[in-house]
Parts: structure tokens; sequence; C-alpha cells
């Protein structure tokens, strides 16, 4: 049986305060995790200063949210994503261009760019991964978030069980991990919401390590996958899916 890689992760966090200048190569069991949240570019002149990273297209949907925190939140997150990527390549973060797949899954344009990575934000906190040449998905809840029945209810069979046979002062804490872990695997598959929530487990085994079942056909190989799943500053909720399997975007 072949030894399963040993991934580093490292948590970055400052760069929207301060562009990073310590440029590094990654290696091929790198994971990044960049860290950004609205309160760091509380004032005007930063703001102006991360402004000018966008596109245009992306200085248009700023422009188009109704309230504040959402523009100060998409600009810290979108801002983020270019400087934590220009940290791994010499690529000014202006420089970048995004597209969408056929799922709306944001990738490089430039198919010569080996940096795959997956984009989240929610109250508080924007959050981006980073990896090599492999498929990787990151979400972020505020753990103030409600699970409510209904979206409990989409999850697999074995996952309602565990969730709602849970205590109900840890019902909202593991619905959470739950949901959180299953929108990085779906960012990671790059199907969005052609991928039924009911079609697929997450469940820890006797290591206590995440792993994943497949519940109806066509059946995913669960050895492909890593999970990692932990609270940052026990205010949000953060989960990374990876593929372990080298090439490029599917």
């Amino acid at each position: 049986m072949r030894d399963e890689p040993t991934y580093k992760i490292e948590i970055v966090e400052g760069l929207v305060q301060a562009a990073a200048r310590d440029r590094r190569e990654l290696g091929t069991t790198d994971v990044v995790v960049a860290l950004g949240r609205p309160h760091e570019v509380a004032e005007p002149e930063r703001r102006a200063m991360l402004c000018q990273l966008l596109s245009d297209d992306e200085k248009q949907r700023l422009e188009r949210f109704h309230f504040e925190r959402d523009r100060v939140l998409f600009l810290v997150a979108h801002a983020l994503l270019r400087i934590a990527l220009s940290r791994h390549a010499n690529i000014d973060p202006r420089a970048w261009q995004f597209r969408a797949s056929a799922y709306g899954r944001p990738e490089i344009i430039d198919s010569r760019s080996r940096l795959r990575f997956s984009l989240s934000h929610t109250h508080g906190l924007a959050a981006c991964a980073i990896v090599l040449d492999r498929n990787i998905g990151i979400d972020v809840e505020h753990i103030s978030r409600n699970g409510p029945i209904d979206v409990v209810n989409s999850f697999s069979l074995r996952e309602r069980r565990e969730i709602l046979g849970a205590s109900v002062e840890t019902r909202t804490r593991l619905f959470l991990e739950y949901w959180t872990l299953k929108e990085a695997y779906i960012k990671a598959r790059g199907l969005g919401l052609s991928l039924p929530l009911d079609q697929f487990s997450l469940y820890k085994d006797n290591g206590d390590t995440w792993q994943l079942a497949s519940e109806s056909p066509p059946y995913e190989n669960p050895a492909r996958w890593r999970f990692w799943s932990w609270q940052v500053n026990n205010d949000h909720q953060l989960a990374l899916a990876l593929d372990q399997s080298e090439g490029s975007l599917t």
C-alpha cells in the first residue's frame, strides 16, 4: 500500500495590509491558506490601493454591492487572492486574469501556470487556498450561522443521522463543519450545484481523519481526496478539500 504524502499547510495573514515581499516557490505538497479581514483595511487610502489591483470587471462587480460591508469584503477577498498568487509567481498582482469554467469555478487563464486556487468569504473573513497542479476547494463560514433543517435534509442519510442525533448545543457547530467540508469538496470538483449534496458523505474514520464516501454512481475514488477542518479564532469554520491526483483542471 502506497504511503500518502504529508502535506504542509501554511497559514498566511496580513497580506492585504502589506503586500508580501517574500516570494517563494511552492512545493508539490505545500498548501497555502491566506486569510484577510475587512477591519485590516479600515483606512480609505489602503482600500484605494487595493482597488487598483482589481480588474475592470471586478471593479464593476464591486460597485454593484448595495452595502458598504459587502463591498469591503469583496475587495479584501479579491485583492487577497491576487497578492497571494503573486507571492508564489513573478507576476504583478494586477496582471492576473481569470475565467469561469462551465460550472462557474474561477480559474487562471494562462494555461502555463501551475497554480491552482479556491476563494471563499463570509462575514468578517476572506480566505484563499493555493496549491500546485491539483484541484483544491476552500470554504469558510461564520460560526453564528444557523443550520436550517431544510439544508440538513439535503445531506446524505449518514450525515443527517450524525447531525440530527447530536445534542442541541453541538448541532450547529457540527452542521457548519459538514457544510464547509461539503462546499469545499464541491468547489474542488468544479461541478457547482450540479453535484447534489446527498450523493456523497463526509465522515471521520477511526483515526479521526475526514474521509469521503460516494452514495450513488458515478462513484468517486475516496483515496484521491484529503480533507482538513478547523476553526479560525473561534469565529469562523474553515474547510479544505484537496484532490491528490496531479494534472490539469477537470
